[in-house]
């Protein structure tokens, strides 16, 4: 398999999935990092019936294959330093969290690639890191809008329609995929690691 040398730390929601499961399937170590209680995607339906009482999300089941999992609280000092130590000897960081969040947890990338200078960090989000529309959230029927996917959609001269499939999740999945692969193609000649910024607006855009 073509990534069976690295190693990658899931800390994505929905929008962030498909990056780690690209990964997974391409046979990189893939630890999946869930909250206590859980990722509360895994509530989400339609639900597998395995017959022993158990509901599982499909959704969750088909976007976290080829990954292992653990439980860490990031808000605890503890939950940190465990994950710190998971950092240092990581090649990958994949995460969806708010722009700013992570420098609130003390998890900001100045400071991870400190212990770790080959660390590359994939940070998705609706809008991107910097810009006017950074700290604002985002639905797919929104990145939607804003990227002007939903112009193409419906009849002529009608109004604009969405997609019935969500997008957002799909190509910003795969676009931050590709732009961690570019960011290790561009360690191999360095050495070093770097933040990789993508956006869900943008990649709608472009697909």
């Amino acid at each position: 398999m073509l990534l069976t040398l690295y190693r990658v730390l899931d800390l994505t929601g929905p929008l962030g999935f498909l990056t780690g499961k690209i990964f997974g399937d391409l046979g990189a170590d893939v630890i999946k990092i869930e909250r206590p209680g859980g990722e509360p995607s895994r509530r989400q339906p339609p639900f597998l019936n395995n017959g022993n009482g158990c509901h599982q999300s499909l959704s969750w089941l088909a976007h976290n294959t080829n990954k292992r999992g653990i439980t860490l609280n990031l808000e605890d000092e503890k939950g940190r330093e465990l994950f710190y130590r998971l950092a240092a000897e990581s090649d990958f960081i994949i995460e969806s969290f708010p722009p700013g969040s992570r420098r609130e947890l003390g998890l900001a990338y100045d400071e991870l690639s400190r212990q770790n200078l080959g660390l590359i960090l994939v940070s998705i989000s609706p809008f991107g890191q910097e810009g006017p529309y950074k700290d604002l959230q985002g639905s797919d029927l929104e990145i939607m809008a804003l990227s002007g996917a939903m112009s193409l959609a419906g009849e002529k001269d009608g109004e604009p329609m969405r997609v019935s499939v969500p997008q957002a999740p799909m190509w910003v999945g795969a676009e931050a995929a590709m732009g961690a692969l570019m960011a290790l193609a561009y360690r191999s000649t360095t050495g070093l690691g770097q933040q990789v910024d993508v956006s869900a607006q943008v990649a709608v855009m472009s697909a």
